[in-house]
């Protein structure tokens, strides 16, 4: 039966990330196609979801070739899919071991489920994406962090990373994002932390307004935190209407600066571009923008614009280094999340004090 209304395909949909996202889009009359390895726990999300919206349940394995061929078929029935979500994900060990001690079938496992399967589905739905279509994969913070002991689910995840990064280079045509939803309270999170009490944890319920900002936006693709977007639509809501920030900073050194926001922050790129009159690189972070440029690009832009120079340099003050993305600090055994201190636009956005602002925060497992 074709869909008149927009449809999505979530894998592991009938418990945390998957099911909120679920019950979310349901209450948006959303048609769903999900699936899940367990079959009492995805008729019971079914049942529930049903009462809201048409709902295709198929229980199944996602590294399992027929069943995605059966959700292909699900997908064409539908007259195709506005949304793909590959949420389905196995955390290997618990315990999870040192990498010389880890499994290497259990690690391949990891891959085939958390990395080939995703692309698969990908690949497989290829035909029954609709136009402008979004595809969203589950990432974690353990693909960018190098915590001891998540060496196979954290380079699952970078390895999904990157083939999402190729995808958006190669399907311009289509969305592609990689999400990382953050701490959540669920299952696959408790057994990263055996025998600790996660209730301190957010539900997953939280990270469900940042996925769908990215399904009701324009956002380019790329990498996001969930709970950012999130804050970032209710910025939006706050600001009355305001939609989009833009912030031009005049780097000392561009090179530098490149590292501290693309590579360090991972922003992904808008646009970029190297001319006589200087460098220049526009940085999307959520509906707003970062402009990096060069002095040389800068005065050429302000004699242009307002036939003198109007701004002062925004200096970086070697921040760089620390912000390195092989030089992130971890204490406590958390991540650090690092963030310069330059800030602003013109001559009022100078740098207020040295050093990098970083805050310590545990990896998660989604």
């Amino acid at each position: 039966m074709t869909s008149s209304s927009p449809t999505a395909l979530i894998t592991g949909a009938s418990r945390g990330l998957g099911l909120a996202l679920a019950r979310a889009l349901a209450q948006r009359s959303w048609s769903l196609i999900i699936d899940a390895r367990g079959a009492d726990a995805l008729e019971a999300a079914t049942n529930e979801l049903s009462a809201f919206t048409h709902v295709t349940a198929i229980p199944g394995d996602v590294t399992d070739s027929e069943h995605r061929k059966a959700l292909v078929q699900a997908a064409h029935e539908a007259g195709g899919i506005d949304v793909l979500v590959n949420n389905a994900s196995i955390l290997g060990p618990s315990p999870q071991p040192a990498l010389l001690d880890y499994p290497l079938d259990v690690l391949a496992e990891v891959y085939r489920t958390n990395v080939i399967a995703p692309l698969a589905l990908i690949q497989a739905m290829r035909h029954e994406l609709r136009p402008h279509a979004r595809i969203i994969n589950i990432t974690s913070d353990a693909a960018v962090e190098p915590y001891a002991g998540w060496g196979g689910y954290g380079s699952g995840k970078a390895a999904l990373e990157q083939l999402s990064n190729i995808l958006a280079a190669e399907l311009p045509e289509y969305g592609v994002y990689w999400v990382d939803p953050g701490d959540m309270r669920t299952e696959l999170h408790q057994l990263a932390f055996p025998g600790e009490d996660i209730s301190d944890r957010p539900l997953p319920e939280e990270s469900v307004p940042g996925l769908l900002t990215l399904l009701a936006g324009d956002l380019p693709s790329g990498r996001y935190q969930a709970r950012r977007l999130a804050d970032t639509a209710n910025d939006d809501i706050a600001t009355a209407g305001v939609r989009e920030l833009r912030v031009a900073l005049t780097v000392e050194n561009f090179e530098q600066a490149v590292a501290v926001y693309r590579d360090g922050l991972r922003l992904p790129v808008v646009k970029e571009w190297s001319a006589p009159e200087g460098r220049g690189l526009i940085l999307g972070a959520g509906r707003g923008t970062i402009e990096l440029l060069d002095r040389a690009d800068a005065e050429h832009t302000d004699a242009v614009e307002a036939g003198a120079r109007v701004a002062g340099p925004v200096r970086n003050h070697r921040a760089a280094g620390p912000c390195g993305r092989r030089a992130y600090r971890r204490r406590g055994g958390g991540r650090a999340r690092c963030g310069s201190g330059t800030s602003g636009a013109g001559g009022a956005g100078r740098r207020a004090g040295g050093g990098v602002a970083c805050r310590a925060r545990r990896a998660s497992a989604t």
